[in-house]
C-alpha cells in the first residue's frame, strides 16, 4: 500500500469510528445512575403481599440508592402518587439523590436495567437505545403509549436511537472491547423477536452496541420472568475475565443445567481479540440459610412462589466502587464478598442487604442503569 492509500484508509477508519455506536464497559466512568421507586399501582405488588411487599421493595431500592450515592449521583424516578413520600425519605441527600417525577407510567416498576435506555456513544454523542421493552415477552404488558426509555432520553436531552429489536438491558453484558455475552432464551424468543433469525439479531446487536464478537449462552425459556437474563448468570470483570454464578447445590434441576452449559461454553470461548476467557465461580446463597419462615419455604418448595434470585453476580460497578449484594447466608455472603474484593482491589466494595428484591426476581444490577460519562 502506498503512503497516500494508507493515509486515505486511515481517514476512512477514523470516519467510521466517529459514526459507529459503542456501548462502554460498566467499569468505565459514569455521569450517574438511574433508579426508580415502584409505583403503588404496579401489578407485582397486587398479590397476597400487597403493600407489605411494596414497602419492603422500596426499602431495598432506597438502600441501594444511598449506597450508590456514596460514589456518584442517583436520579430516582418516582410516580406522582409517591413523590411526597420520596422527597421526605431523601430530604437529607439533595445533592446525591435527585428525586424526579415521571408521568404517564402509573404502574412504574423498579427494574431500570430493562426499562430505561441502554446508553451508547453514537459517534461522539451519548445516546440512549430504546430496545422496545414489552414486559419481558408480554408477561407484564406495557400499556404506556410512549416507552419509558424514550421519556428518559427526552428528560436528559439525549438522542433516542430506535431499533426493531426487542430486548432488555439485563440481557446485554459487554466488556467494552468488542465482546457481548447474551442468552439465547432471552432474545431468540418468539415472545420478543418473532420470525427473526439469529443472524438478523446478531447484526442488530452489532449495530447498536458496537460489538464484533457474541458469545451465546443457552439460558432457559420460562425459567424466570426474564427468560434467563445474563446479568444473573455471568458478568465480565475485565476483558477476557468472567465471573459465573454457581448454584449452591448442583443437582438435576434446570438451574444446574444452565450453569453447567454456560461454564462449558465460557471455558472454551475467546473474546473479540482471540483471548481465551478466564472463568471464575461465585457460589450462590443457600435458600435454607436465610432464616426464612416455614410458610415461605413451603410456598417456594411447592412452586407457589418463585425461587428467589440469590446470585451474587448481580452487582453494580460505580465510580471507584462496587455495590454488592448480601442475602443473609453468612457463609456464602462472606465467600462471595472475598472473591469480589480480590477481583476489585482498587475499588471500595459496599454491601447492601437485600430482603425483597430476590423474591421479585432481581437484584442490584437489575434495578439500576448507568449513564456513561460523556
Amino acid at each position: 500500500m502506498t503512503p497516500k492509500r494508507f493515509f486515505v484508509a486511515l481517514l476512512q477508519l477514523q470516519a467510521f469510528v466517529a459514526s459507529a455506536m459503542y456501548r462502554p464497559a460498566e467499569w468505565d466512568h459514569h455521569d450517574g445512575i438511574i433508579m426508580a421507586w415502584p409505583s403503588i399501582e404496579n401489578d407485582a405488588y397486587a398479590d397476597k403481599g400487597g403493600s407489605r411487599d411494596l414497602a419492603a421493595a422500596t426499602r431495598d431500592i432506597s438502600a441501594i440508592a444511598e449506597a450508590v450515592a456514596e460514589f456518584e449521583e442517583v436520579t430516582l424516578l418516582v410516580t406522582p402518587d409517591r413523590l411526597k413520600e420520596a422527597k421526605k425519605r431523601f430530604k437529607h441527600d439533595p445533592d446525591d439523590i435527585i428525586v424526579q417525577p415521571v408521568h404517564d407510567f402509573p404502574k412504574l416498576d423498579l427494574w431500570m436495567r430493562d426499562m430505561a435506555p441502554t446508553f451508547v456513544f453514537d459517534g461522539c454523542h451519548l445516546s440512549g437505545v430504546d430496545y422496545n421493552f414489552n414486559g419481558w415477552g408480554n408477561k407484564y404488558p406495557v400499556a404506556a403509549s410512549e416507552s419509558l426509555a424514550s421519556q428518559v432520553c427526552d428528560n436528559m436531552d439525549r438522542p433516542r436511537i430506535s431499533t426493531w429489536l426487542v430486548t432488555e438491558g439485563g440481557s446485554l453484558e459487554v466488556d467494552g472491547d468488542g465482546t457481548l455475552l447474551i442468552t439465547e432464551s432471552s432474545i431468540i424468543n418468539e415472545n420478543r423477536n418473532p420470525g427473526k433469525t439469529r443472524e438478523q439479531i446478531e447484526d442488530e446487536l452489532r449495530r447498536t452496541l458496537g460489538v464484533s464478537n457474541i458469545i451465546w449462552l443457552p439460558g432457559v425459556k420460562g425459567g424466570d420472568v426474564t427468560d434467563g437474563h445474563v446479568d444473573g448468570l455471568a458478568r465480565f470483570v475485565a476483558p477476557g475475565k468472567v465471573v459465573i454464578s454457581k448454584p449452591n447445590t448442583l443437582d438435576n434441576t434446570q438451574f444446574s443445567a444452565v450453569f453447567k452449559e454456560a461454564y462449558s461454553i465460557l471455558s472454551n470461548a475467546t473474546d473479540a481479540h482471540g483471548q481465551r476467557i478466564e472463568v471464575i465461580e461465585m457460589v450462590e446463597a443457600d435458600l435454607y440459610s436465610l432464616g426464612l419462615d416455614k410458610g415461605t419455604l413451603k410456598d417456594i418448595e411447592s412452586e407457589e412462589e418463585d425461587y428467589p434470585s440469590l446470585s451474587y453476580v448481580n452487582w453494580l460497578l460505580v465510580n471507584g466502587g462496587v455495590i454488592f449484594p448480601q442475602f443473609g447466608d453468612k457463609k456464602a455472603d462472606a465467600a462471595a464478598l472475598k472473591i469480589i474484593r480480590d477481583l476489585y482491589q482498587d475499588r471500595r466494595v459496599m454491601t447492601v442487604r437485600l430482603d425483597q428484591l430476590p423474591f421479585l426476581g432481581g437484584g442490584i444490577h437489575c434495578s439500576t442503569q448507568e449513564v456513561p460519562a460523556a
